[in-house]
């Protein structure tokens, strides 16, 4: 018996300021999904809530289109599926929402199609459909995360590193800035002087990280060459933020992801204020203090009453 299908799958920052397309955190916000057979000839899709109402009911659905590539890969017919959906992961932000739907697609099809995939098979699957493990990676397993995906050989590696003991304050914008928008913004090359200085930055913010040294990380994370100086301008709150958040003695404030969301890792004795303080200078965005996922997604399969 299959069963119903619920899904719990987190939101994500990715980045860390200088951990470009190889780190990602995993944020208790949510994408929840149900999913059961139905007796149609096509999937039915039901969106509650504001942050997927305007997605497609129909085979233009990106969890269709993802579950769809794994069948072709496996040689497999889903059924035919009734898929409701849920989110508080505001779209198009910085904060994974489009991860967190590939996430889910696969476990959909790994169910429904009788796959046994593991979880590292799911992962492999997941970066090579995204391009980098920085959402995927912590999606599936929580946590803060590392990982490399080869293009030559389509592996994926990944190591994780202690949750952070900081509180995570997120500002959200109004306004969606798409990724392939972002990713426009970015220089083709850069020099090797610019490469080595990248690269000792994020080994030592990495070093920091594990020793729990997040003074030393925050400075690290703030002195990214590779995509926040590009990006900023694509992000008008995003000066007076990181000011405002180094008077409230913030340890780092980064783009999350492809942005707009803006991320800042505090001192839990100063995420409160931090809020309030971004609140009132920006009432047009959300600020609010968003924990930690350390768990990544969660299954559980209900079966009907005998």
């Amino acid at each position: 018996m299959e069963g119903v299908l619920h899904l719990k799958v987190p939101a994500s920052t990715a980045n860390l300021g200088v951990g470009f397309d190889s780190i990602g955190m995993a944020l208790n916000k949510y994408l929840v999904i149900t999913a059961k057979r139905n007796d149609q000839q096509r999937w039915r899709f039901k969106h509650l809530g504001p942050n997927v109402d305007d997605l497609p009911n129909d085979e233009t659905h990106y969890i269709y289109q993802i579950a769809q590539r794994v069948a072709s890969r496996f040689d497999i017919t889903l059924p035919c599926l009734d898929i409701e959906m849920r989110s508080d992961i505001p779209m198009a932000r910085g904060l994974g929402s489009s991860a967190s739907a590939l996430v889910a697609a696969l476990y959909i099809a790994n169910h429904f199609g009788a796959l046994q995939l593991s979880k590292y098979e799911l992962l492999q699957l997941a970066t090579e459909f995204e391009g980098h493990p920085d959402n995927v990676a912590p999606t599936i397993y929580g946590g803060l995360v590392v990982g490399y995906f080869d293009p030559e050989t389509g592996d994926t590696d990944i190591s994780y590193i202690d949750v952070p003991k900081v509180d995570v304050v997120i500002t959200v914008p109004s306004y969606e800035l798409k990724t392939t928008e972002a990713r426009q913004a970015l220089p083709s090359t850069m020099t090797h002087q610019q490469a080595v200085r990248s690269s000792a930055i994020s080994n030592t913010m990495i070093s920091a990280l594990i020793q729990h040294n997040y003074t030393l990380a925050g400075k690290m994370m703030e002195q990214d060459q590779l995509h926040e100086p590009y990006r900023q301008s694509l992000i008008p709150e995003f000066a007076e933020i990181k000011q405002l958040a180094r008077s409230s003695h913030a340890y780092a404030t980064v783009i999350s992801g492809a942005g707009p969301t803006v991320l800042t890792l505090v001192h839990q004795a100063y995420s409160g204020e931090l809020v309030r303080t971004l609140r009132s200078y920006f009432p047009a965005c959300t600020s609010e203090i968003v924990t930690i996922n350390e768990s990544g997604i969660v299954t559980e399969i209900v079966y009907p009453a005998s």
